[in-house]
């Protein structure tokens, strides 16, 4: 994910766009992912955002934003659930993921790696492929400069 500067998106206007409603916690879950560089978990959102919030209430918004092509899940190396922002394809009747992505042997974060494009494959030798995920395994930007 790229970083974005915050005085240049309406956050409000990205919710609205994609059929949800400008709650203030909502204006500020989806500046986080715009702000974040890896993919984020429920207790991640939780410990970072400065809004009150209960772990219902994030799960209803994660929900409602992946329902509506804003977010999508992401492997995690631990089996847990993380999401990321899905590229501007995406939409509340599609989610267009064609991207692999990369678990960060150091710091074991996720990144979209929107770089490589997964093939399209509909039949293998009388298999129907319904979804095909590529994951990577390697070093993060940041971890590789903090090594160096």
């Amino acid at each position: 994910m790229i970083l974005i500067d915050k005085e240049n998106i309406d956050f409000g206007m990205i919710l609205s766009q994609h059929a949800l409603s400008k709650t203030s916690f909502r204006k500020i879950l989806i500046e986080f992912f715009y702000r974040s560089k890896h993919s984020l978990s429920v207790e991640e959102i939780i410990s970072n955002i400065s809004h009150p919030v209960d772990k219902v209430s994030v799960y209803r918004a994660l929900n409602a934003f992946e329902k509506n092509g804003l977010i999508h899940k992401v492997p995690d190396k631990a089996n847990l659930i993380r999401y990321a922002l899905c590229p501007s394809e995406c939409s509340s009747s599609k989610h267009l993921h064609n991207h692999a992505h990369l678990l960060c042997s150091n710091c074991n974060e996720t990144y979209c790696i929107n770089d490589f494009k997964i093939p399209i494959v509909n039949e293998c030798k009388g298999f129907v492929i319904n979804n095909l995920k590529i994951i990577l395994e390697g070093s993060c930007i940041d971890c590789q400069q903090s090594y160096s």
